[in-house]
Parts: C-alpha cells; structure tokens; sequence
C-alpha cells in the first residue's frame, strides 16, 4: 500500500479541499401556502407539488 514520503503542508491541504466547502440549501415559497420548501418536492405542509394536490396534508 502506497504511503506518502513527506509531510503535506495545510495549505496544500487547504487546497485539495477548497472545493468541500458547504453549500446553503436552496429554498423557494409553496405557490398554494406560501411555506419555504426544497425545490421540486411536495410541500410537507399542504400536500401541493406544481398546483396539484398529490398528498393529503400532514395535520
């Protein structure tokens, strides 16, 4: 198994990762109640996914 010959520097190590960083998740408003929800998933809140009622609400 390979193993390295030298110590990695942090900020060669903060390189490598520079592109893990966390990312906000994305939100946008229910169009039926108006509740912040994830892009393209049914509304916990009201069942409504793209005007359509395919749940029945969570009450």
């Amino acid at each position: 198994m390979a193993n390295p010959k030298r110590k990695l520097s942090r900020a060669s190590r903060g390189h490598r990762r520079a592109h893990l960083a966390l990312s906000r998740t994305q939100l946008v408003r229910c169009t039926h109640c108006g509740v912040m929800i994830r892009p393209h998933t049914i509304c916990k809140a009201c069942g409504y996914y793209r005007g359509r009622q395919v749940t029945l609400a969570a009450e």
